[in-house]
């Protein structure tokens, strides 16, 4: 709207501008011609007026009295009748001039008949003598006149009679009135040599004549010049005068007052601005009266935009107009209705499992959260089909998801069987379903857990089934469920808040893989025993922290040879002070750094470590053997061997002081890659050991290929030998295999002074546990050292016994 009111204002306000100017320009160009035009006619006037007087003049020199007052020289008589010539043709004043150029008679001077001095314009004289008249102007006695001398015949000349006619205002509105223009008209001259140019008569009402013009006396009629006077403008033309020889210089100044000119274009001009300021008001307020019409429905178009825009799709009423904007609201209903049922779709979509149709994985979230943010008990339920994902990879995605759609129609039956119809069920991922119940215990859960498991004893029966290569009429699916549990709130004592459906979830997963090992495949989550704990993830980032600062420690647990009561060697066993949690148990760590492959950085460490207090013991005259232990990971570091000849290098032992142990487990994962690095380990002089020997799945076709020196009888077999007979014949025999074989054999394990009896009399080659020397800090093996050295050690007196 302010856009298309200023657009006409320019317009209409250049329009003015343009015309004014157009307008202007104009009246100065008529102006000015018609200056040049009263110039040139000026002159033609002032001829004219002479003309007039010269006439009357002759007239006058016709006059008898005059001539015989010329005749005789009766200058009473002559100056009687000049003045009363003067007076009819409007003289100012009269002379009588001699032939000789002497005034005669003056009317000026009626009083003085003699001495009054010579004409002062003689060259005039003998101009009307020739021509009958002559004309000019001139200053007489300081004031500025129009002269015409005319002879007087008798029928020679006798005399001349001048006519002087004084410039003054008079005078010049005579002239005026003889210009048929309408112009200010101004005469100026010099009354003395010397004196300034001053303005002498004027007509009209000239403003300031001579203001902004140079040296007037210079001036000839030339163009018209415009200048400003007090702030009006004026259109100025200067003609000179034609003045007698001798005569100082007069000129005339025309002016032509534009203003006066232009007023009547200016109340035009207001008329047309009035005009315009009424049009613009008319237009402003039409112009507003569309816009709000415009306006109005599209800011309300706008708010329902917004509306939408903030997921507000209610219909818009009814439109009443089929114009633009009424189709604008139509369209607008239409794409809000549009979009609220795509999103509509869209979020049953994302809240639903495709294949069955029961809420997914976020819609169950939702509504586990929401139940505990209100307040309620929450058991939540996670059935995993075991051959559900063998189903897709065999049969493919088709058939697995019609038994999908099959074991959600089986979950609703035995829920409504049970009395759990109002839980909800939903897929929360491709082989497990979750069962929701708000405000049921634990043992209601437990309770309905096994009708669930019970609902997929029946298979799942299609027939038929393709063609070949299956060739059956039917297929058959055997479906194992198993059933995690998990509630809110936790009844269990030091369980941590499980106040979120993510959490429930897992700690419900966790349950569900421990519920597939045995009948009835259905467990309740137990914090105490759940191997996922969010702890251990922050424990990793301990350890790595850990091992690069060197914060951890190594305990050496002493190696004694049964036989004889030496002090052979020392097993290096890593221990752990965390800075918050204080002592950590390897069996916390140890296994989560194999999963995660941080084992190789702590069995480098651990490496470096025990073999530098190999050293220190070796330099004090302690030769002791250093055992330390790999794992399945370390087995497949290329580069172990290298760096074992490297820490070798640096402290200086020879590979056979270092004994490297290996569970069987670690063997068996890839027999074939770890039989490789035992082997590179070998050749360099290392020995080789098979830590916790009769507890793993251990081939002894593989047992035989490896290149080891000595097996570790597991701690399971020896902790009780004293007591158990089963067990003192599993150790008696492994004993005597590894003594066929050529293998040492270490006892590990011996908690009292019974065991180690009957490990010296089975003869048993070493022998490490908490009886002989728990594991110890260098210092602390070190006072151990000296103990042993002065016999002050209690299983000392029981080896001599023994042996006694």
């Amino acid at each position: 709207m302010l856009f298309l009111v200023a657009s006409l204002a320019v317009v209409q306000l250049g329009t003015m501008v343009i015309l004014y100017g157009v307008a202007r320009s104009a009246l100065i160009d008529t102006g000015k011609q018609q200056l040049v035009t009263s110039a040139q006619s000026f002159s033609r006037h002032l001829d004219t007026l002479a003309g007039h007087l010269a006439e009357d003049a002759k007239i006058m020199s016709l006059d008898y009295a005059l001539r015989q007052s010329i005749a005789a020289h009766d200058s009473g008589t002559a100056i009687s009748a000049l003045r009363n010539f003067g007076r009819r043709v409007g003289a100012s004043r009269m002379l009588l001039i001699d032939l000789d150029g002497t005034i005669a008679a003056d009317t000026a001077r009626p009083r003085e008949l003699t001495g009054l001095g010579r004409f002062a314009f003689p060259d005039l004289l003998p101009l009307a003598g020739e021509s009958g008249r002559a004309a000019a102007s001139g200053v007489v006695d300081g004031v500025p006149y129009r002269l015409v001398v005319v002879p007087v015949l008798l029928p020679d000349p006798i005399a001349w009679i001048c006519i002087l006619v004084r410039v003054d205002d008079r005078f010049a509105e005579e002239l005026r009135a003889l210009s048929p223009l309408r112009k200010d008209i101004a005469l100026a001259g010099q009354t003395a040599p010397d004196a300034p140019w001053s303005v002498v008569a004027s007509a009209g009402d000239p403003m300031d004549p001579l203001a902004g013009i140079a040296a007037p006396g210079q001036l000839a009629a030339a163009e018209p010049q415009l200048l400003t006077k007090h702030g009006a403008e004026y259109l100025v033309l200067t003609t000179p005068i034609p003045t007698a020889p001798g005569s100082l210089p007069m000129m005339a100044v025309l002016q032509y007052p534009l203003d006066e000119a232009l007023a009547p274009y200016r109340k035009i001009m207001l008329y047309m601005g009035a005009l315009m300021a009424g049009g613009l008001v008319a237009a402003l307020i039409g112009i507003g009266l569309i816009a709000r019409g415009v306006t109005r429905p599209v800011t309300a178009l706008a708010a329902v935009a917004r509306r939408i825009a903030d997921g507000d799709y209610t219909p818009l009423p009814p439109v009443r107009t089929s114009d633009e904007i009424g189709q604008l609201t139509t369209a607008l209903d239409d794409m809000a209705q549009a979009i609220a049922d795509r999103e509509e779709h869209i979020r049953h979509q994302s809240l639903h499992d495709a294949v069955t149709g029961l809420p997914n994985r976020l819609n169950l979230e939702e509504q586990v959260d929401q139940a505990i943010d209100q307040g309620h008990g929450v058991a939540l339920l996670l059935l995993g089909l075991d051959r559900l994902r063998e189903v897709t990879n065999t049969l493919g995605h088709d058939l697995a998801d019609r038994v999908a759609r099959d074991a959600g129609d089986r979950l609703a039956r035995a829920l409504a069987a049970n009395g759990a119809g109002d839980a909800v069920i939903a897929r929360v991922s491709e082989h497990g379903f979750a069962i929701l119940l708000v405000d049921r215990a634990a043992a209601a859960a437990q309770a309905l857990a096994p009708a669930l498991v019970a609902a997929f004893d029946a298979p799942y029966t299609e027939a038929p089934y393709g063609e070949a290569p299956y060739g059956e009429a039917e297929v058959t699916v055997d479906l194992a469920a198993g059933v995690g549990i998990a509630v809110y709130p936790d009844p269990t004592p030091g369980a941590p808040p499980s106040d979120t459906a993510s959490i429930l979830l897992r700690h419900a997963d966790v349950a569900m893989l421990n519920a597939r090992a045995a009948e009835p495949y259905v467990r309740l989550y137990d914090h105490a025993a759940d191997p996922h704990r969010p702890e251990r993830l922050s424990l990793m980032g301990d350890l790595k922290i850990a091992i690069e600062q060197d914060a951890l420690e190594l305990a050496y647990q002493p190696k004694l040879e049964p036989q004889t009561g030496r002090v052979v060697g020392a097993e290096a066993l890593v221990r752990w002070t965390h800075p918050r949690r204080g002592f950590v148990p390897p069996d916390s760590f140890i296994p989560l750094a194999e999963e995660t492959g941080a084992i190789r950085h702590l069995t480098r460490w651990g490496l470096r470590r025990a073999l530098r207090q190999s050293a220190t013991w070796a330099a004090a005259g302690h030769d002791l053997r250093m055992s330390v232990n790999l794992s399945v990971r370390d087995l497949g570091d290329a580069s172990l061997p290298d760096r074992i000849d490297a820490l070798l290098a640096e402290t200086g032992l020879k590979p056979d002081r270092l004994m490297l142990e290996i569970t069987e487990s670690a063997i068996m994962g890839e027999p074939e890659a770890a039989i490789a690095m035992l082997r590179r380990l070998a050749d360099r002089g290392v020995e080789l050991s098979i830590d916790d020997f009769g507890v793993g799945q251990s081939s002894f076709a593989y047992l035989r290929r490896l290149p080891v020196r000595e097996i570790k009888i597991d701690r399971s077999f020896v902790k009780a030998l004293d007591e158990t007979v089963e067990d003192q014949a599993i150790v008696r025999s492994i004993i005597e295999l590894g003594h066929n074989l050529g293998y040492k054999v270490t006892a590990e394990g011996v908690e009292n002074a019974g065991s180690l009896a009957l490990l010296a009399e089975m003869g048993c080659d070493l022998a490490q546990g908490y009886y002989i020397a728990r594991p110890l800090m260098p210092g602390a093996f070190n006072d151990f050292l000296a103990s042993h050295a002065a016999g002050e050690i209690p299983w000392q007196a029981t080896l001599r016994e023994a042996h006694a």
